[in-house]
Formats: structure tokens, sequence, C-alpha cells
């Protein structure tokens, strides 16, 4: 079996829009905060501040970009009380217990986006970057809603692993020629020699060739893109998986967490995925 791999990375969400999902995005959270220090960065935590506590008065606005479960956003609206935290998102949900300063607005990026040009403190994005079509576009659009020395926070995962030595783990690959087969004709085939290669990294290595935009590029040179952004802090973070994470800040909760997600809720979540995507021999 094989599948139409850009039916897959044009559909709107690849993952259920449940509430098992917006459990494992809760996890996923965690998971962010434990690597950055916080709901963002330490390196910017004295702008944010600044930006959501005006001196005189003024009210911030916060844009949660993707927000899917808006734990992040529902957090900052309780930390920042004096700020307007809008949550955007394609897909609905309900937020029952969400504080009053906080707002849920549905619809497509390129339609809400615009409507706050110039308006926002602070802006965020996580994990949206790389599943949408065009995320140079996106990067543009979310640029253009900063107001003057307003905050992007723009962060996005990879699908590479490396070991404790922080050497790169070579994936199994499940294809030849290595991208996603997308030829129904063809069946998706295993790799022949597989020495010293890693399921659990060619499970990674798969999904992010069946979801990634063709046209996505590391954070750094999407930013460098837009003229009218300036770096103020930018970091590669690593996160153990079921170790103890030597040296790493938090790594034992770290490497706890992501077991969870990674292994479990995840994998769990995204099994469809990769049967639809041609892998039809899996265990769940």
């Amino acid at each position: 079996m094989a599948a139409n791999v850009d039916d897959i990375r044009n559909a709107v969400y690849k993952l259920p829009t449940d509430v098992k999902e917006m459990v494992r995005l809760g996890i996923q959270h965690s998971i962010w905060s434990l690597m950055i220090g916080g709901l963002f960065p330490v390196g910017v935590s004295d702008q944010v501040d600044q930006l959501l506590n005006d001196a005189q008065g003024r009210q911030g606005t916060v844009l949660d970009v993707g927000c899917g479960s808006a734990i992040w956003a529902t957090n900052m609206a309780k930390t920042f009380s004096r700020a307007w935290v809008v949550g955007l998102d394609l897909n609905a949900q309900e937020f029952s217990d969400a504080p009053e300063n906080f707002e849920f607005i549905q619809g497509d990026l390129d339609q809400t986006l615009p409507k706050f040009n110039g308006r926002a403190s602070i802006v965020h994005c996580r994990c949206v970057a790389q599943h949408v079509r065009d995320p140079q576009t996106l990067v543009l659009l979310l640029s253009q809603t900063l107001r003057p020395g307003g905050i992007l926070l723009l962060a996005d995962g990879d699908w590479t692993v490396y070991d404790q030595h922080k050497k790169l783990v070579e994936p199994f690959k499940w294809w030849n020629c290595g991208t996603t087969n997308s030829n129904p004709a063809e069946p998706i085939v295993l790799e022949k020699d597989a020495c010293g290669r890693s399921w659990y990294a060619s499970w990674l290595d798969f999904f992010g060739n069946l979801t990634r935009s063709k046209d996505y590029r590391p954070i750094e040179e999407l930013v460098k893109n837009v003229d009218t952004l300036t770096v103020l802090d930018s970091h590669r973070y690593l996160s153990p998986i079921n170790w103890p994470g030597e040296g790493i800040e938090n790594g034992e909760d770290l490497g706890r967490i992501l077991n969870i997600n990674q292994r479990v809720s995840f994998c769990l979540s995204s099994l469809s995925m990769y049967i639809y995507g041609g892998l039809t021999n899996l265990v769940s």
C-alpha cells in the first residue's frame, strides 16, 4: 500500500483533534516548558515583562498562533492578567476554564492574522511552521502582526535523533529513494542493509517526511528572510527520551515525560497516518 503524500501534507491537521490529543498536547507543553525554562525563553523574559506590564497602563496583546489545546495561551493569560490573550486555530475547541482575558478565534490564518497587524506585543507560534503549505509566508504574516518592539516566539521540532554522545543516529529507511513513496503503483519497501540503524529514528524520519512542508527551512532561515525581524535569542535544545539526560537541564524529568509523549501518546495518535502513508504492517 502507498498513498499520495501531498494529500497528507496539505491536510488541515495531521493528528486527531479529540480529548486524547489535547491531553498529549498538554504533555508536549510540559516538555517545551522544561526545555526553555518556562512559558518563554529566559533570555527574553525582561522584554516580555516590559511589554505586558506596560508602565503607562496600556494593555498588551498576545497571539498564540496554532494554539491547539491553548494550554500556553491560557497560562499566559493567568500569568499576565492585564494582557489580552488570543488563541488562533483552524480546529474548534472549547475552553470552559479559561480566564476572562483569553479569547479563542477559529479560522484560517490567512484570514485571521491580518486583523491583528501592528497590534501584537507577543506572538507565539510553536510546532506549526513546518506543517503549513508555505512556511515563509506564515513567518511574514506573523511579523506583520507585531507592534513596534513586539516579540515573535517561534519554535519548532525536528525529526532527528542523537545518541547520548550527541552523535547522529541513522534511521532505518522504509523507502528506497530517500523520500516517502507517493506512487500508489509502487509499494513501500524496507531497506536491505539496516545494520546499526534505529527503528525509532526511522519512525520519526518517516513521519517528518510525511507531514513536513516541501518548502520548510530551519527556523533561523525563515526568520532571516524577513527584513523586519531581528534575532534577540536563539537556541537549539536536545531532550533525552527515556534516560536521565546527564548534563541536560531538567534531563531526568524530560527523559521521563518525553518517553510518555513520543512512545505512547504520539505513536498511537499518529498510527493512522503511518497506515495512510503506506505502512500496513504495524502493531499498536
